[in-house]
């Protein structure tokens, strides 16, 4: 495995389709190439995460532009897993992840990471029957809220009611999140 933290090519897509389902805008692209993404061109099998992270902050505003930048980058997030339970992919698997429920699925949530990247770790800790602190060695802000945005829309397409996140912590070595949810009746 490379030591460089890598982002796959399937989430830059999946984050891109699903925020822009008409194309990306002319405007973006050109910022996107600034950043390294060449939309005019197949994509890289792989990104460094540094260059996932300004892609997120560049492509948030364009989606939700009267939103302040970190509530941009977590509905970002949410954003991406509403759409990706839409494909046949994406529906399979969230199928399964209600069968699961909540708790279960965040559980596994280093395994569903690891899907999209090579870096992600992740220490789950139980707090309660519908609570759990999640610790992820995520170090960027703008990849701090997309993440929120994930658990969020993760826990909700996994059958949760009322799903909510929020950031505990922060320090250079990665960030703890409380999730929390309602047993659907």
């Amino acid at each position: 495995m490379s030591d460089t933290p890598l982002i796959f090519n399937h989430s830059l897509q999946g984050m891109l389709s699903r925020a822009f389902p008409e194309g990306v805008p002319a405007e973006l692209k050109a910022k996107l190439l600034t950043v390294g993404v060449d939309l005019g061109k197949p994509l890289l099998p792989a990104y460094p995460v540094q260059t996932w992270a300004r892609c997120i902050e560049l492509s948030a505003p364009f989606v939700f532009p009267h939103e302040r930048r970190e509530v941009a980058w977590r509905k970002l997030g949410e954003r991406m897993i509403d759409g990706y339970q839409d494909s046949m992919i994406g529906g399979a698997m969230f199928s399964m992840l209600r069968i699961l429920g909540p708790r279960r699925m965040l559980q596994r949530a280093q395994k569903n990471f690891r899907t999209g990247n090579n870096y992600s770790e992740v220490r789950v800790t139980e707090v309660s029957p519908t609570a759990m602190d999640l610790w992820f060695n995520e170090t960027d802000d703008v990849l701090r809220h997309f993440t929120v945005g994930l658990v969020i829309a993760g826990m909700r397409a996994g059958g949760a009611a009322e799903p909510q996140a929020e950031i505990l912590q922060k320090d250079a070595k990665g960030m703890t999140l409380r999730a929390s949810w309602k047993n659907k009746d």
